[in-house]
C-alpha cells in the first residue's frame, strides 16, 4: 500500500457523517500519542500521526470514541511495531499511570487488514476497548469508552468502516 501525506491521512479517517446516530465530535481531546502500555519501546516511530474523536451522550452516560492511524516508514516498521505492542500486552497487565491504575485485558476482535489484536483496559470504574489493525504500513486503532458503557459492537463497527476508508485512500 501507498504512503499516504498527512492530509490524505487525515481525510482518511472516519468522519462524523459515518458515525452512529447521537455522537458529536470532540474537539478538546489531544494526544502525542507517545504513550505506550506498561511503557513498552518502540522499535520505530510513526512518520505521520493523526486522530479524531467522537462523544456521546452526557454525565455518567457519556462514552467516548477515538479513531486513528500511525503510518510508518514502511511495512516491516508498522509489523515490527505491531509485533512490539502485541509482546508487550503479552506480560504487561497493570501500570500505573498519572496517578490511576490501569489493568489490561485481552480482548477478541475482527481478524482485519494484516494482523489485529485487542485490549480491554479498566481504570477507576471506567472501561475502554481498545482495537489495532496492522494495514500495510499503517497501525489502525479503535477505541470505545465510559463509565456506564463501553460497547463492543459499535467498536467492531467503527474499525471496520476505518479500515475500509483507510484502504480506499491507500488505493488510489
Amino acid at each position: 500500500m501507498a504512503l499516504l501525506t498527512k492530509p490524505l491521512l487525515t481525510s482518511a479517517l472516519l468522519p462524523l457523517s459515518q458515525m452512529p446516530a447521537g455522537w458529536s465530535t470532540d474537539n478538546s481531546s489531544t494526544s502525542s500519542g507517545d504513550k505506550t502500555f506498561c511503557d513498552y519501546r518502540q522499535p520505530h516511530k510513526a512518520q505521520v500521526q493523526v486522530f479524531r474523536t467522537f462523544q456521546k451522550g452526557g454525565g455518567l452516560t457519556a462514552t467516548v470514541a477515538s479513531v486513528g492511524l500511525r503510518q510508518y516508514a514502511s511495512a516491516s516498521d508498522a509489523a515490527e511495531s505491531f509485533a512490539a505492542m502485541e509482546k508487550a500486552l503479552e506480560s504487561c497487565h497493570k501500570e500505573t499511570y498519572q496517578g490511576s491504575v490501569l489493568k489490561y485485558s485481552p480482548m477478541s476482535v475482527d481478524k482485519l487488514g494484516d494482523s489485529s489484536l485487542g485490549v480491554r483496559i479498566d481504570s477507576d470504574g471506567t472501561t475502554a476497548l481498545q482495537q489495532f489493525t496492522l494495514d500495510g504500513p499503517t497501525l489502525i486503532n479503535v477505541g470505545t469508552g465510559g463509565l456506564a458503557d463501553a460497547e463492543a459492537d459499535t467498536a467492531i463497527k467503527l474499525l471496520r468502516d476505518q479500515v475500509d476508508r483507510y484502504e480506499a485512500a491507500a488505493r488510489q
